[in-house]
């Protein structure tokens, strides 16, 4: 799971996310989140969501291509960079899945009449096979900032259009029940389990506008700074909410944050050096050994 949040403003777009992924059946702390499209000076970034990864192939090195093949043929947008994307990534992603994409189809086509564990199985398939990338950031001569989603699932019957994200209006994806909860005053889980109670008499439109008058809405478009600290505060918040919850503790590791503004190229604001797993396990036995 992923706490994932892309910040469109006026002077830029801020990327940020969590260190914590599973891959397989295993847990790791140090992954990549927010990545620079492309080398070094690029005015792309990316931060992903879902998938850890694919088997035979890194995002990395897909975003490596796909940015020098963008640079190559002279793409005229930005929405064609996006769309370039998700062309490469579906053409991957249908490969490496067929056998599963397949059962998933196969599945949601028998709907009811699938048994319970069918019905699991379908659940479990649409959840796993689920991922997401946020391009944002300007191209070429074009200094408007520009941010794209672009999110993958196992139903989709062709790669999916970039959808233009808004400027002002921070966005995010993976792990938002806590962030829900902070800035509208409930999840749409809380939210559903209130409505089947069977203690609530009013109607959906009634809850949702009980609901409007706790909101805590950001201000639209904060100066590049502001949005820094907003997105930082987001990621943390949800980290800490679920470390201390009786939730599994799906976000977690370093924070990792990226600007690109309308006169800058990429610029990391937090990042992890290589070595920060190596650090880390050395402060713990230096630690360790101070207190023995």
């Amino acid at each position: 799971m992923t706490i994932a949040v892309c910040y469109p403003c006026l002077e830029g777009m801020v990327l940020g996310a969590d260190s914590t992924t599973t891959i397989g059946n295993l847990h790791y702390n140090y992954c990549q989140k927010v990545y620079e499209f492309g080398e070094k000076g690029s005015t792309i970034g990316m931060v992903i969501w879902g998938l850890g990864s694919f088997p035979d192939t890194s995002y990395r090195t897909l975003m490596a291509e796909v940015a020098e093949k963008a640079r190559q043929t002279n793409l005229p947008t930005f929405g064609d960079v996006a769309c370039l994307w998700s062309e490469t990534v579906w053409a991957e992603y249908t490969r490496i899945f067929e056998q599963s994409l397949i059962r998933t189809r196969a599945l949601e086509r028998k709907g009811v009449a699938c048994t319970e564990d069918e019905k699991k199985e379908f659940i479990g398939l649409k959840r796993d096979l689920s991922c997401g990338f946020c391009l944002a950031g300007r191209w070429g001569a074009n200094r408007r900032p520009e941010a794209f989603d672009i999110s993958f699932n196992p139903l989709l019957a062709g790669a999916p259009a970039p959808k233009s994200l808004p400027i002002g209006q921070p966005v995010f994806w993976g792990c938002g029940n806590l962030i829900n909860r902070v800035n509208l005053g409930i999840d749409l889980d809380l939210f559903e389990y209130i409505l089947k109670s069977g203690k609530w008499a009013g109607t959906r439109q009634d809850l949702a506008v009980l609901v409007r008058d706790g909101v805590l809405i950001p201000p639209a478009n904060l100066p590049i700074r502001e949005a820094i600290d907003f997105v930082y505060a987001e990621i943390y918040t949800t980290i800490k909410a679920m470390k201390f919850s009786q939730l599994a503790p799906v976000c977690g590791g370093p924070i990792e944050i990226a600007v690109i503004t309308t006169d800058r190229p990429f610029r990391w604001v937090c990042h992890k050096d290589l070595s920060k797993a190596i650090m880390d396990v050395e402060r713990i036995k230096y630690d360790f050994q101070a207190n023995a």
